[in-house]
């Protein structure tokens, strides 16, 4: 438990690290509310478990596999579903990220978090594709460090300004696993 916890303030750390803090406009909201409000879950029993089983799991895919993968994610979207979106949109680990979207009334607009290849672990919201590791989101946080933060500029949603936040996911020794993006709606941020 000790473990977990100091990997939860090595991503504090991230968060307030020098570069990363900006007093004006969404990225400083975003610092703040990340601060008080995710570090409770960024280094949570069930994030580590759910990315290191995915991890293992996929040690021996080739990128062939995963392009696979990956097209096989975009058809099943087109058309509606299917087996690989229902395992990561169904599991118990996507349930647990819906429960803190739930509670962030409306302040979080999406989650979803990656493993060690880009690919989605879980998720709150459905996403375009399957593998993430070719975006800034992964490349930006996984291959930079454990105390890695990018937050992205604010795009327009549905009419709402979301900006996606996004950050290296640790093990209890502090090792980069994967990488969690959040949508924040920084109209609510205060």
């Amino acid at each position: 438990m000790r473990k977990i916890v100091l990997s939860v303030i090595a991503a504090m750390v991230a968060f307030s690290a020098p570069g990363t803090s900006l007093a004006d406009g969404h990225k400083g909201k975003i610092q703040k509310y990340g601060e008080a409000n995710v570090m409770g879950w960024l280094g949570s029993p069930e994030m580590i478990k759910a990315v290191q089983a995915q991890n293992a799991k996929h040690t021996s895919l080739s990128a062939a596999d995963i392009d696979k993968l990956d097209k096989t994610w975009r058809a099943e979207k087109k058309a509606g579903g299917g087996a690989l979106i229902e395992s990561k949109m169904n599991n118990d680990f996507s349930t647990y990220l819906r429960g803190i979207k739930a509670k962030a009334g409306g302040v979080i607009t999406e989650i979803f978090v990656m493993d060690n290849k880009g690919l989605n672990v879980g998720q709150t919201n459905g996403t375009g594709d399957y593998m993430q590791g070719d975006e800034a989101k992964w490349k930006k946080t996984f291959l930079v460090g454990p105390k890695a933060i990018f937050i992205d500029d604010v795009e327009k949603e549905d009419g709402i300004n979301i900006s996606q936040t996004s950050l290296t996911v640790v093990d209890s020794a502090g090792a980069p696993i994967g990488a969690v993006t959040i949508g924040f709606a920084v109209d609510k941020l205060k």
